[in-house]
């Protein structure tokens, strides 16, 4: 790695000195003054790396990490190998999917330790920048970002040029697309504002054969798992700090597994047409290029690179069974099922992935009750292991890595319940429009494909579990009950009851708007605990912070926070039917499942009490 110094360059460039002047009027500043502010913007800005200080920092990095994890990281080496081939011509933009603060130590350790140079300068929140920190990471590359500064003219022009720098000198770069951690566990939307920047500059300075380059980062366990279910519960973040640094530091004493370091295929950088306008620079607005379509295709690929593991399995089946105990002989029946669509789909399993006899079920069960995930009763015959309430938001998270996964067979089976509530008997029109719905209720929730590729997906996985969905011979019920659904009510009920908690506390206000969103998440927690004691709802893990941000998200796309009064109340009324209708298909689902796991196996120990 070598320093690629700016700020000499940068600050007496002609054409950023006649930007900064325009800049300084626009902020009411005189230029000598503008001048001085940009220098101090530019420097805390800018990375000032330096290879001596890679090796130490490597090894603190190291130090950090090994201190709960296991010290090789496990890496898809064959794709890094056709990445360092690559850089040779292009430019890569690494983006990378953000779940802890481990993340940017272990993504360049990934790369370092590998020696791939040269090493990409990573963009970082100021929040990173505190004593005792910042200096360091700025030495190995970290360009320190503020959270917003639209409202700032001299900083964003600071910032463009910075970045127009990096870019002439082909500069490789990385940041997490989600732009802060997932608390829930899910990929969270891609942030496109730096995105945009990178991109525009690419085409200002027609830099060639750009690529970004998608990263999957994954844990066993997450150390901040007890921060996300506080935050999600409404509390308010830590404040980062030296001393909140160490504490992170020294906290780790538990063993807390592997990290996975996932290298994705590449996205080219799209041109736009020869005879486009100049974009904007900075601009919110969508560019010539289509940097959204980008974006989601990075995050899709990450997606389908990020390992499954044994503990994501096990925790989605035991919020499948909806705080019911289970016996490690129970776990390993229906996971299995999953390990074997997992094997049978060639989906991408952590290197320690085995859930092939109910040994290795009841190790890696057991695994969970150490951590304190899973809660076990062995006062009958058989242990059984559940998840306690204060568990289930920490378990939804591991649950929710994996839900794109199974996402297709889980609309599939929601969309076939909804279709026992109808007189007719349901065919491929009936079963699509319900899913079709399905997807546009969780659309801020997935990435999904284009609609006709996504419906044939849907289609074959409903297929493959019920070949007979279509037949006349059978009810929807029997169908459920012979071969009980493994997926809808496993994986999305947390959310369609936090869409219900949403629609209640909506059709409350009657025709009144939603002017403040933080207020009103805090009525929603309220709500939702207030839900959960009526039974309204079951699943403590739809009181989610995170999951009402989404939902919200929604219901503003819906104009259902502000509008025509006339139209509120009826469009409300409406949005509540719509999650009403897919969380009576989830419980549907739920009898279906308790039925065939729990109503055969009572009624034949039962008869085998009684005798011939």
């Amino acid at each position: 790695m070598t320093a690629c110094p700016a700020a000499h360059v940068i600050l007496r460039e002609t054409a950023f000195l006649a930007e900064l002047q325009e800049a300084a009027d626009a902020s009411g500043k005189t230029l000598e003054q503008a001048q001085v502010y940009a220098r101090k913007c530019l420097k805390e800005i800018e990375a000032t790396p330096q290879e001596a200080w890679l090796r130490p920092m490597s090894k603190l990095a190291r130090f950090i990490y090994t201190r709960s994890y296991e010290a090789e990281l496990d890496i898809n080496m064959e794709k890094l190998e056709e990445l360092r081939a690559l850089s040779r011509d292009h430019l890569l933009l690494f983006l990378w999917s953000h779940k802890s603060h481990m993340d940017s130590f272990v993504f360049l350790l990934s790369l370092y330790q590998n020696r791939f140079r040269p090493l990409p300068l990573i963009f970082a929140g100021i929040n990173m920048n505190f004593l005792g920190f910042g200096a360091l990471a700025r030495r190995v590359g970290a360009i320190f970002l503020r959270r917003t500064f639209q409202e700032d003219p001299v900083y964003k022009l600071v910032f463009r040029h910075y970045i127009d720098h990096l870019i002439r000198n082909r500069v490789p770069l990385s940041w997490s697309i989600e732009g802060t951690r997932s608390r829930t566990g899910k990929l969270s939307p891609p942030k496109l504002g730096l995105l945009n920047w990178v991109v525009e500059s690419c085409h200002r300075e027609q830099t060639k054969n750009v690529v970004l380059v998608p990263v999957s980062i994954a844990f066993d366990r997450i150390a901040e798992i007890d921060d996300y279910v506080a935050l999600q519960s409404g509390l308010p973040k830590r404040k980062e700090s030296l001393r909140w640094f160490l504490n992170y530091v020294f906290g780790m004493r538990q063993p807390y597994g592997k990290v996975y370091v996932r290298y994705g295929d590449p996205v080219p950088l799209e041109q736009p047409p020869a005879d486009s306008p100049e974009p904007q620079p900075g601009s919110k607005g969508q560019p010539h290029f289509d940097v959204t379509r980008m974006a989601f295709e990075v995050c899709t690929r990450i997606e389908q690179i990020t390992p499954i593991k044994s503990a994501d399995v096990l925790a989605m089946v035991l919020l499948g069974a909806n705080k019911r105990a289970l016996t490690a002989a129970e776990m390993y029946s229906q996971s299995a099922g999953i390990e074997e669509l997992i094997r049978e789909q060639k989906l991408p399993a952590s290197s320690g992935f085995s859930l092939s006899n109910e040994a290795q079920v009841s190790a890696a069960v057991l695994a969970l009750v150490k951590a304190g995930l899973v809660k076990s009763f062995d006062g009958g015959l058989v242990p059984v292991y559940y998840i306690p309430g204060e568990q289930r938001l920490a378990a939804a998270y591991y649950r929710n890595t994996i839900t794109h996964y199974f996402l297709h067979a889980a609309l599939g089976e929601i969309g076939l319940a909804m279709c026992a509530r109808d007189i007719d008997l349901p065919n491929a029109d009936s079963l699509r429009g319900n899913v079709m719905a399905l997807r546009e209720l969780y659309k801020f929730e997935f990435f999904y494909k284009p609609a006709a590729e996504f419906w044939t997906d849907v289609l074959h996985e409903t297929g493959r579990r019920y070949p007979n969905w279509d037949n006349s011979d059978y009810s929807i019920q029997t169908l459920l009950c012979e071969k009980p659904p493994r997926f809808g009510h496993a994986i999305l009920r947390s959310i369609t009851e936090a869409y219900l908690i949403i629609a209640v506390a909506l059709l409350d206000m009657d025709d009144r708007p939603v002017h403040d969103q933080k207020a009103f998440t805090r009525q929603l927690l309220a709500q939702g605990q207030q839900m959960l004691l009526r039974r309204t709802i079951s699943c403590e893990s739809s009181v989610s912070q995170d999951l009402f941000t989404n939902g919200l998200r929604l219901a503003a796309h819906l104009a259902l926070l502000d509008g025509r009064k006339n139209e509120l109340r009826s469009n409300r009324a409406a949005f509540a039917e719509r999650v009403v209708s897919a969380l009576s298909a989830i419980n549907l689902l739920q009898r279906a499942y308790d039925e065939a796991w729990f109503s055969k196996l009572s009624a034949g120990k039962v008869a085998n009490l009684l005798g011939p």
